[in-house]
């Protein structure tokens, strides 16, 4: 995708860094901005030796993604807690506005378990869910070790993904 000297108010979906466990007070702080902002979160539960809790975690550790102009790009730099943009060829890297919205859906609504990898995926074949909580997701199904998986790619960012029923799925 080019970017060109008129885009400076488009918006668009980047990721960040954070400082180590810090993605949430991130998160924080472009609230009270009004800094548009995912954070994916999801429910595991902790054991420790005298009990157990369920916690909140980030889906990505050391992550966080904003959607700003360009023209944002040096005040988010500068928030606490965020350490640099992830990067393509020396300038903040653009995640398309469709594979963000495929993420989100599929993080915000999985039943199963949504893992992150920044492994090299080979491609899979084009799917849409069509029924089921994640209805409307378009992905990639992959099978990895033995299990069928709604692939979604960010673009310079890795993939996120999930364990789907063959028979929720249709070929596009």
């Amino acid at each position: 995708m080019d970017q060109t000297m008129d885009q400076t108010n488009e918006y668009q979906w980047y990721a960040l860094y954070t400082a180590s466990r810090a993605e949430k007070k991130v998160k924080e702080r472009f609230e009270k901005e009004n800094i548009t902002h995912y954070l994916p979160l999801r429910e595991v539960t902790r054991v420790w030796s005298d009990r157990k809790k369920i916690v909140t975690v980030p889906v990505i550790n050391g992550y966080i993604f904003v959607r700003i102009t360009p023209d944002d790009i040096r005040k988010v730099k500068q928030m606490p807690g965020v350490v640099q943009f992830v990067r393509d060829k020396g300038t903040p890297a653009i995640i398309p506005e469709s594979q963000m919205r495929n993420m989100q859906l599929m993080v915000d609504k999985s039943t199963e378990e949504v893992e992150f990898t920044m492994e090299d995926i080979q491609p899979g074949i084009s799917v849409r869910i069509k029924q089921g909580e994640l209805e409307g997701v378009y992905g990639e199904l992959v099978e990895i070790r033995g299990k069928y998986k709604v692939v979604v790619r960010l673009d310079t960012f890795g993939c996120a993904m999930t364990t789907v029923a063959i028979s929720t799925i249709e070929k596009i």
